[in-house]
C-alpha cells in the first residue's frame, strides 16, 4: 500500500511540474502574442491618422482651388 500511496505522489508531483511548466510557456506566448497585437494596433492607428491628415489636406486643397477659380 506504501508502494502505491508513493507511487501516486510522485505521479502527482511529476504531473504538477509538467502543468506548472506548460502554464509558464502559455503565459510567455501570450505575452508575445498582446505584444503583438499591440504593435498592429498602433499601426492601425498611425494608418488612421494619415488617412485623416490627409484628408484634410485634400478638403483645404479643394477650397483654395475653389477660392482660387471664383477670383
Amino acid at each position: 500500500m506504501e508502494t502505491l500511496i508513493t507511487d501516486l505522489e510522485k505521479q502527482l508531483t511529476d504531473q504538477r511540474l509538467e502543468l506548472a511548466t506548460s502554464i509558464k510557456n502559455t503565459e510567455e506566448s501570450l505575452m508575445r502574442t498582446k505584444e503583438g497585437f499591440l504593435k498592429v494596433e498602433g499601426a492601425l492607428e498611425i494608418i488612421n491618422i494619415i488617412k485623416t491628415r490627409l484628408a484634410a489636406e485634400s478638403k483645404e486643397s479643394e477650397v483654395v482651388e475653389e477660392v482660387v477659380g471664383t477670383s
